[in-house]
């Protein structure tokens, strides 16, 4: 078994239970050239890719053995539920839930060209300057989602995509999320790795400390992958094991990322200055120099030993 298969997938860590049931008779979605894309290991769902009137979609629907299961049925719906209340430029768009013929209930969402982050940190052009632009968008789709009392409850690589035409971030999989305005499936949930410690506890409640904890180890894997110390220190201290000593918000990690770069911005401003000083100080010195010669009297004169001698020009 290799270090992959051995990776602990997304799931909920504890049994659930409810009842369910999605209404609406199967009909023709209009959906062609439909072909899997990913199955979970573990988990309840699979994805595949579908086009519909010449536009790529993503279809989200559940595995043969879970389709009639009324709590994986439940978990479906939250799922797209939670994703259509959210429209944001770096999260996966959810359009519609619609029956799709012989893979039953689907949730169509946006498709997104491009890899996930663990893929493009492994290609070896990672830097500094894209883990930031990632991280960057990574905190305005946490931001957005929190003020929606929303959490996403799964953020790792996995789960990021990066865009092949412009490296933008797209948060994708809602299959954990939790709301406020929901009251089923209230336990922890997550990926062994990325998930906060406290969300193992029982009674744990989901709150965007524990969005910033694995938002926190994510900007960890990029920092080793760019060797930027800097953003390896601001992901150790969103990953803290203890959620107090963790940033409170997004404005304050936001705060402590752009801490290095104020500091680069103040080192430049003043070398600057300097090399400007240097300058003024050399020109008045030299114009000081040049102030301080003895004027040259223009006469005849002669070499003689050495020495300019003034020589009447009567005597000549």
């Amino acid at each position: 078994m290799n270090d992959k298969e051995k990776r602990p997938t997304s799931g909920f860590v504890a049994g659930f239970g409810g009842e369910c049931g999605f209404s609406g008779a199967q009909h023709d979605s209009g959906f062609s050239n439909i072909s899997e894309v990913y199955v979970s290991k573990s988990g309840f769902s699979r994805l595949l890719s579908a086009v519909r009137y010449g536009k790529r979609y993503m279809l989200k629907c559940l595995k043969p053995d879970f389709a009639f299961t009324p709590v994986y049925r439940q978990a479906l719906m939250k799922e797209f539920e939670i994703g259509l209340q959210l429209d944001h430029p770096n999260i996966c768009r959810t359009i519609s839930m619609e029956p799709v013929e012989e893979l039953g209930e689907c949730i169509v969402m946006e498709y997104v060209d491009g890899e996930n982050l663990e893929t493009a940190v492994t290609s070896g052009t990672f830097t500094e300057e894209k883990a930031r632009k990632i991280a960057a968008q990574l905190l305005d789709a946490m931001e957005y989602m929190h003020a929606k009392q929303t959490v996403h409850r799964d953020i790792k690589p996995s789960n990021i995509m990066v865009t092949h035409r412009g490296g933008d971030v797209k948060l994708i999989d809602f299959g954990l999320s939790d709301s406020e305005t929901f009251c089923v499936l209230k336990i922890p949930a997550g990926t062994i790795g990325y998930m906060a410690p406290e969300q193992l506890l029982p009674g744990a409640k989901s709150d965007p400390s524990a969005d910033i904890y694995s938002f926190g180890k994510v900007l960890e894997f990029m920092a080793e992958a760019a060797h930027s110390k800097s953003l390896a220190r601001v992901g150790r201290m969103c990953a803290a094991a203890d959620r107090d000593h963790r940033p409170s918000d997004v404005a304050q990690i936001r705060r402590l990322l752009a801490g290095k770069s104020k500091t680069f911005a103040v080192v430049n401003a003043v070398l600057v200055a300097l090399i400007v000083l240097l300058l003024v100080v050399i020109g008045v010195m030299t114009n000081a120099r040049q102030d301080t010669r003895p004027e040259t009297v223009a006469t005849d004169s002669v070499a003689a030993d050495g020495v300019n001698r003034v020589v009447d020009s009567n005597l000549w």
